[in-house]
């Protein structure tokens, strides 16, 4: 069982092509318009080792509005959205957190050291016209994911995850085995991607 992670607020944050901003100074991520994540350095439920990125959650009936950075619930099974659970919060966007799901319930790529139950928030964008029902429009939706080539899952590791999981300084420190792990977390980055993906 993980031990920083089960007392921390946690996030999903969406793995995507279109790779969000970071504001290093004040921790935080902007994706798309809408959403923005002021994230904590330790305490992640996925997490990075030396055998690349663990606790990837797959997130069945959903897709996400790329423009807003905004998960759609679809209700339907075949729509997924891959993505993190890191220690923070949602500071901008619509959002509602997810309780107290049993980690057996949730699909979770490469699993190690997951809490028994996870909590956490999810940037969601709902279209409501009458009670219980909803219209989503998956016209401009991405609901699978591309291949990576080397360059972007280059960009998501240098850009996204070493700010978060502070890969800089560790490589600082260790030199050479944060090279080596850099490499590989750009093939686990892009593998993630196309594990059982679906073309759109």
């Amino acid at each position: 069982m993980s031990s920083g992670a089960k007392n921390e607020e946690q996030v999903f944050l969406p793995i995507t092509k279109s790779i969000p901003i970071v504001d290093d100074k004040n921790n935080q991520i902007k994706i798309g318009s809408s959403v923005s994540i002021k994230y904590n350095q330790n305490g992640h439920i996925s997490q990075i080792d030396d055998n690349g990125l663990h606790n990837i959650l797959v997130l069945t009936g959903y897709a996400i509005d790329e423009s807003t950075g905004e998960l759609v619930p679809t209700f339907d099974p075949c729509d997924y959205v891959k993505g993190i659970l890191i220690s923070g919060s949602i500071l901008g966007g619509q959002h509602f957190e997810i309780k107290g799901i049993p980690s057996n319930k949730l699909y979770i790529i490469r699993k190690k050291d997951v809490p028994e139950t996870i909590t956490f928030s999810l940037p969601i964008k709902i279209n409501q016209q009458g009670t219980g029902i909803y219209q989503v429009d998956l016209e401009k939706k991405v609901t699978s994911f591309e291949s990576l080539d080397e360059g972007d899952a280059r960009t998501i590791v240098d850009n996204v995850l070493a700010k978060i999981y502070k890969l800089d300084d560790e490589q600082k420190k260790k030199e050479q085995k944060e090279k080596d792990l850099k490499e590989k977390l750009i093939e686990d980055v892009a593998e993630i991607f196309n594990y059982y993906s679906i073309k759109s």
